[in-house]
């Protein structure tokens, strides 16, 4: 058994990121590609270790360098889960070679455990990017005694394994749920969608503080963030405490402690693995088939159904494409309910919500275009897309129109709420309408674009596509960076010039749209892809 688990691991993680092919490829421009891949995460990786480096090093300036590593633990764990709740369940219950898994002899857990050490594996990296850049600058400055040194190392193998623990165990029940009814991937997307929403509700009721912070405690900064670390997520401060009073004992034992929670919830999984695949990736067929009538649709009509068809088949691509509409329209709910003074008051200057509220939501709507990953998930198919008597103007558009028919219903949801909430003028309805327009099309055809120079069509699971690749994170970038400094301008600039600057910003949006527009209508699929 054990000899089994060993292959499977080693299976599972010899491809992991891309880098066998990146060692063993004869393709050069594969390998070029993988590279490139690998500098990007590691360029993304680096600025995060800064990001999270200084922070522990301004918790410390403050005087607050007891909550330091719990402060950490916490980052690494939310993030953890919460990219843990939404891929989890396709990780671990993935079809791609779910057939061929059963037809060797091994035994019934093997196949779950070595995808949940492959989950293991990946959350420890993150954790080890997020806790021993902020562990360094801590030593730097406080210079303990050995104990937190040795204390740290035994915990930070602990930090993935509850956050794991707490999303593998919502990804199994989701996908059992899923697994009795009709449509299977639909059914595990919205139950995904709906989790991480009331993942962000519970949390912004945490953060909320609900008055549990007294005055005496916020004459002790320390204590009070100490206390919102706590009501978030005890075990980070139970091991933080541990790290800096440097108990090895101690750290010890909550690892132990936290790996036996990950063992609890891995044997549910291994349990439920193969009823819950097959319950998945069964199908049954009807014999009593009768010919109806034939409908004839045009070549846009055809793409673009075919491309829904596609979409709803994987509750990853809809999960992860669907949460910044669905978040859109939650904000501008929550904006028509609570109005925009609260958010005033938070801001350290007077900022005109008005201005900025179309960027704002623009931002949340272009996080994730599907058409980032449509490329890339037609994987060994996509030779029957090449082979049709298609120009590549009619197969991108496609995958453009479906793009955009998705987020349309969430658009104009969020336009109506935010329309009764701000109350706008003329002039501001046209911005409000206009700019959420504007960017959510130059989205679409930036994610395609980027997707046609970086295709991932050689993959073992949906998660590698939609969450791992270069045209994921540079597709969910682009629109949200993009609306992030046509914000930024605005919120600066005199309300004179705040007109010209909207109808500059759009233009200029449109003609980059148009141009990448046109590229893509004479990309060479044939040769580069």
């Amino acid at each position: 058994m054990l000899a089994q688990i060993k292959i499977m691991i080693k299976l599972e993680l010899c491809n992991l990121y891309g880098l066998n092919a990146l060692r063993f490829s004869k393709d050069k421009k594969a390998k070029r590609k993988s590279l490139g891949l690998l500098v990007l995460w590691m360029v993304l990786i680096v600025m995060g270790m800064f990001y999270v480096g200084g922070l522990a090093y301004g918790l410390i300036y403050l005087g607050m360098q007891e909550v330091v590593p719990a402060y950490l633990i916490t980052i690494s764990s939310l993030l953890i889960f919460v990219f843990g709740v939404l891929k989890a369940g396709s990780a671990i219950f993935r079809k791609e070679g779910y057939d061929i898994l059963c037809a060797l002899p091994i035994g019934q857990g093997v196949a779950a455990a070595s995808r949940l050490f492959r989950m293991y594996v990946e959350d420890l990296l993150m954790t080890l990017a997020v806790f021993l850049p902020g562990i360094f600058v801590y030593a730097w400055n406080i210079r303990p005694d050995a104990g937190v040194y040795f204390t740290s190392l035994m915990g930070v193998w602990g930090i993935p394994f509850i956050p794991i623990a707490a999303s593998v165990f919502l990804g199994t029940l989701i996908s059992g749920i899923s697994s009795r009814m009709r449509h299977k991937s639909l059914a595990a997307a919205v139950l995904s969608i709906v989790a991480a929403l009331g993942i962000l509700y519970g949390w912004s009721g945490v953060l909320a503080l609900d008055g549990s912070i007294t005055p005496e405690m916020l004459k002790n900064l320390s204590g009070a963030v100490s206390a919102l670390l706590e009501k978030l997520y005890p075990p980070a401060v139970w091991l933080g405490r541990a790290v800096v009073q440097g108990d090895v004992l101690r750290g010890a034992w909550y690892t132990v402690l936290f790996l036996g929670v990950f063992m609890a919830a891995g044997a549910g999984t291994i349990l439920s693995f193969h009823k819950i695949c097959q319950s998945l990736h069964s199908s049954f067929a009807m014999h009593h088939y009768q010919l109806g009538r034939l409908k004839a649709s045009s070549v846009a009509v055809s793409l673009c159904r075919r491309e829904f068809k596609r979409y709803f088949s994987s509750s990853i691509y809809v999960a992860n494409t669907l949460i910044g509409p669905v978040m859109g329209c939650v904000l501008s709910a929550a904006l028509l309910a609570a109005g925009t003074e609260p958010i005033e008051r938070l801001l350290p200057v007077s900022i005109d919500m008005g201005g900025l509220v179309p960027f704002v939501t623009a931002g949340v709507f272009c996080m994730m275009p599907a058409t980032a990953c449509s490329i890339s998930l037609e994987g060994r198919n996509w030779w029957i897309m090449k082979s049709l008597p298609l120009t590549v103007k009619n197969i991108l558009d496609g995958k453009i129109l479906m793009n955009l028919l998705l987020i349309l219903p969430f658009y104009l949801l969020s336009e109506l709420l935010l329309i009764a909430a701000l109350k706008p003028g003329a002039g501001e309805l046209l911005w409000l309408i206009l700019i959420p327009a504007v960017m959510i099309l130059f989205s679409c055809i930036y994610g395609i674009t980027v997707n046609l120079h970086f295709p991932v069509l050689e993959w073992e699971s949906e998660v590698r596509v939609v969450k791992q690749s270069a045209s994921a994170v540079l597709g969910g970038m682009g629109g949200f960076l993009l609306a992030f400094l046509c914000a930024a301008p605005i919120g600066v600039a005199p309300k004179t010039y705040d007109g010209l600057l909207k109808g500059g910003f759009c233009l200029m949006i449109l003609l980059a749209a148009g141009y990448l527009y046109r590229r893509n209508s004479c990309f060479d699929l044939c040769g580069k892809i």
